[in-house]
This record gives C-alpha cells, structure tokens and sequence, in this order.
C-alpha cells in the first residue's frame, strides 16, 4: 500500500468514530452510547492497526525485491567483467605460449610486461579511492560496445587525494564526462573508438583529462553537456585547442579539494 492510501485509510479509520460521537451526543443521558462509542474506537484502532501492518509487510516486501533485483544485476554486471577480463587474459597467455614454442624470448618478455602493465594499471584503478568509479571503470566493457576506455591512473595519485576531493564529486564527474563522449561515438566498432582518461593530481586539485579519438557526432555541445554534469566546485579548464571540434576532443576536469 502506498503512503497515500496508507493514509487515507487510516482517516476512514478515524473517521468513522463520528457515529458513535453523534450518538453520545444525541443521547447524552443515556449509558449505551458511550459504550458503543469505546468498542467502536477499538475496533477503529485494531482496523488502524491492521491497515499500519500489512502495509509495513508490502513495503518490506517492495524492498526485498528491490534489492534481490540489484543483488541480481550486481551478480550479473561481476560475472560479465569477470568474463571479459578471463577472455583477455587468455588470449594474452595464448600468445605467450605461441612465442615460447617458436623460442621468440624477446617477444615473450614483451607480452610479460604488457600483462603486469595492465595488472598494475587494473590495480591502481581498483584503488582509486571510489568504489563506484573503480566499478564503473573495470566493467565499462560489458555495457559498451561502440567505444574502448583506456582508463589510467597517475602512480603519483594516492587514494587520499580522491578522498581529499570527496568519492563522490571525483565519481560524478568522471562518469558524466565519459558518458558524454560515450554517447557520442559513432556507431563504428570500439576498436575505431577510444576515449583515454587519465587521473592526476596538481597543485591541490585533482585532474581528470580526456582524450578522445575516432568518429563521432554532435561535438559542438560536449562541453556544455559535461559543465551540466559536474559537482559543485569542479571546472572545466580551458582547452588548448580552439573551441573546434579538435579542441572537444581534450577535455580536463578539475575537481578541487574540500
């Protein structure tokens, strides 16, 4: 039951106290009215009573739901990146593999440290700071097909420096920032599309820098369109590239510390 009709059923509870308050009215001298005016407000409360329970079991019930949907999606979302990042690693070993039959060891130790690269560059996002962001950047690849995010965090960026800009603010802007040039990219492949952000941090504030290449369409309100989505505090900063279409593809957010 909603608050609203939660409510009006309570007041048709009370409500109906007014026979019995006519009747004690109309016949004061008589014991009969006020008798029946005391079982009726019992009744009246136990009908109160009743009402107040079941609608606290509907919402409890709502809200149950409600969570076992999100715990569901949550499940699904983990398993979909756990997937991705499996399907990644094994073609990386799988090439490994292939250059150490062949006796390539130059090739292998480079496949060695393009992996650790991405383990560390795995490691620094998941401790960002925020976890929301850090699950928004490591699953970006299960929801989005038309663009690749290359995602990096400065090793000189220190979880209390997200902290110091407040989670959320930081989370804000950088998801309102990519999902601008997100829904942005053209319709092409994601291997044609990628976004670069890079977390920093510079003189007190932290610094989110976009890069974008590949096709897209309507650039000219990109940053009208990410100024909207910002925190109170953070800023665009000035491009260096002119207010053409060369200039909307390097954004930098800036988002002070409290």
């Amino acid at each position: 039951m909603m608050p609203r009709q939660k409510a009006y059923g309570l007041m048709l509870a009370s409500a109906t106290l007014l026979i019995p308050a006519g009747a004690v009215v109309a016949w004061r001298d008589r014991v009969w009215p006020i008798a029946l005016f005391l079982v009726w407000a019992v009744a009246a409360a136990l009908i109160a009573a009743i009402i107040e329970r079941r609608a606290c079991k509907r919402d409890t019930a709502r809200l149950l739901e409600r969570a076992s949907r999100d715990i569901v999606k949550s499940r699904q979302d983990l398993v979909g990146t756990l997937s991705h990042h499996r399907h990644d690693w094994m073609n990386e070993l799988q090439i490994l593999y292939g250059y150490l039959r062949m006796q390539k060891i130059d090739k292998a130790i480079a496949v060695v440290d393009r992996i650790k690269e991405e383990m560390e560059r795995d490691s620094r996002i998941s401790r960002l700071g925020s976890p929301e962001l850090s699950a928004y950047l490591l699953s970006f690849r299960t929801f989005c097909d038309t663009l690749t995010l290359d995602a990096r965090v400065d090793e000189n960026l220190q979880a209390s420096c997200v902290s110091s800009a407040g989670p959320e603010r930081v989370s804000r802007a950088a998801i309102g920032t990519i999902n601008a040039y997100r829904v942005r990219a053209s319709a092409a492949t994601a291997e044609e599309n990628k976004l670069r952000i890079v977390f920093s941090e510079h003189r007190g504030e932290l610094r989110i820098e976009a890069s974008y290449e590949g096709g897209w369409s309507a650039w000219s309100s990109l940053r009208e369109d990410v100024a909207r989505t910002l925190p109170d505090g953070a800023r665009l900063t000035e491009s260096e590239d002119g207010d053409g279409e060369d200039g909307a593809r390097k954004l930098t957010v800036v988002v002070p510390f409290e």
